[in-house]
């Protein structure tokens, strides 16, 4: 059991590094596509 509680950790830090990156990723295609509509 002392394995997966030391996991844990590890699994959040992935897991809001995973979403983070998403976000970053669709904000810039989302104003990337703003920016060729716009011209």
């Amino acid at each position: 059991m002392a394995g997966i509680f030391d996991s844990i950790p590890i699994i959040t830090v992935v897991l809001f590094a995973l979403g983070l990156v998403g976000v970053i990723v669709y904000e810039r295609s989302r104003s990337n596509i703003s920016k060729e509509s716009d011209s």
